[in-house]
C-alpha cells in the first residue's frame, strides 16, 4: 500500500471531543491511503461513533483537524459530503418507496443528470442482486436484502469513500457471507472503505489496516498480523478435556492460565508462561479424574489481541461512543 500524501483519503490528527466532563476522543490521530480497507475498532464507549459523526460532518470536533480528500470537514462540507457515502447501523431508506425509487431519489439528491442516474440505478440493482425486487417497497424485504440496499444506495454518487457502520449485523451467516463479499468487491473497484464492526474475525478477513479505539485513546494501529504479534507474549493453547470442566475452576486451578473460553468442546487458553500451564493443566486433570485427549498451540488471533489490549487498558479514563 503506497503512503504518499496524495494518496491520503481521509487524515485526522490531534482529534478531541467532550461531552462536558466526559472526554470521548482524546487526541486521536490516523490516516485513511486511497483503496484500503481501514477497520476501526473498538468496544462499546470507545468513541467509534463519535469519529464517525465528526468525519461525515455531522458532529463538530473541539480541537484537531479532520480532513476528507484534502479538504476540511466543517469548512468544506460540501465537498466533503459530495465524495462521501455513509451506510448507518439502522439503514436510513424510505420504507414506503420501492428499491429502485429509494436510488433513484438518492440520485437525485445528489444531482445526478437523468440518464448517469438511470443507469447507476440498474447496475447497482444487477450488482446487489436486486433486479428482481426493484418494484418491492424498502419495508418488504428481508433483513439481508435491506442492508444490500443500503450499501448500494450509499454508492449511488460513486463516492471515493464509504463509511460501513456494523453493515452485518443481525445478518445470518449467508447474508453476511454475502455482503462481506461485496464489500471486497466495491473495494476492488477502488473505492476506499471505512469499516466499524465488532465482528473482529470480519475484521481481520476485509482489512488491510486496524485501528483499536479504547475509551477515547489509539491504544494499537497497524495490520492484523502486526496487532497480533504485540501480545504474542501470551501463549494460546486448544485443550480438549475427556469431561466436563468449570472455567472459574480452571482458571483457579492453573494460575498461568490468563482467560479460558470454550467453543465446539474445545477450551482456548490464553496462558503467561507455557510450561507452567502444560504443568497445571495435568495436575489438575488428575485432581479433577478427568484426561487430557488434546492439546495443541493456537495461533492468536485478531481477537485474542484485541481482548488482551482491552484488559491491559481497562484502567484508563472513560469515554463515550
Amino acid at each position: 500500500m503506497a503512503t504518499s500524501e496524495a494518496t491520503i483519503k481521509v487524515r485526522v490528527s490531534g482529534l478531541c471531543k467532550s461531552y462536558g466532563e466526559l472526554k470521548a476522543l482524546n487526541d486521536v490521530s490516523f490516516t485513511v491511503h486511497q483503496g484500503e480497507v481501514f477497520a476501526y475498532l473498538g468496544p462499546n464507549g470507545a468513541g467509534k461513533t463519535t469519529t464517525i459523526n465528526i468525519l461525515c460532518g455531522l458532529l463538530p470536533r473541539d480541537a484537531g483537524e479532520v480532513s476528507i480528500g484534502g479538504a476540511d470537514v466543517e469548512r468544506d462540507p460540501v465537498f466533503v459530503k459530495e465524495r462521501i457515502g455513509v451506510v448507518p447501523e439502522e439503514s436510513n431508506l424510505y420504507p414506503e418507496l420501492t428499491c429502485r425509487r429509494n436510488l433513484e431519489y438518492l440520485g437525485e439528491l445528489y444531482g445526478l443528470p437523468h440518464a448517469a442516474r438511470k443507469a447507476g440505478v440498474a447496475e447497482l440493482l444487477e450488482t446487489f442482486g436486486l433486479t428482481e425486487k426493484a418494484a418491492a417497497p424498502f419495508r418488504a424485504l428481508s433483513r439481508g436484502m435491506k442492508r444490500r440496499l443500503t450499501v448500494a444506495a450509499a454508492l449511488i454518487h460513486s463516492p471515493e469513500i464509504v463509511f460501513l457502520d456494523e453493515p452485518t449485523a443481525g445478518l445470518d451467516v449467508p447474508s453476511a457471507r454475502a455482503l462481506r463479499a461485496l464489500i471486497r468487491e466495491i473495494n476492488r473497484d477502488g473505492t476506499t472503505v471505512f469499516l466499524t464492526t465488532h465482528n473482529l474475525a470480519e475484521a481481520e478477513a476485509l482489512s488491510d489496516r486496524v485501528l483499536i479505539l479504547v475509551k477515547g485513546h489509539v491504544v494499537a494501529e497497524g495490520t492484523a498480523a502486526e496487532i497480533r504479534r504485540r501480545v504474542e507474549e501470551a501463549r494460546i493453547l486448544s485443550v480438549v478435556f475427556s469431561g466436563e470442566v468449570f472455567e472459574q475452576s480452571l482458571c483457579d486451578g492453573c494460575p498461568a492460565i490468563r482467560s479460558a473460553v470454550q467453543a465446539d468442546g474445545k477450551w482456548r487458553l490464553e496462558v503467561d508462561d507455557l510450561h507452567a500451564a502444560v504443568c497445571e493443566l495435568a495436575a489438575f486433570a488428575q485432581q479433577r479424574n478427568v484426561q487430557i485427549l488434546e492439546v495443541n498451540g493456537a495461533s492468536t488471533t485478531l481477537e485474542d489481541a484485541f481482548m488482551s489490549l482491552l484488559e491491559s487498558n481497562a484502567r484508563e479514563p472513560g469515554a463515550k461512543s
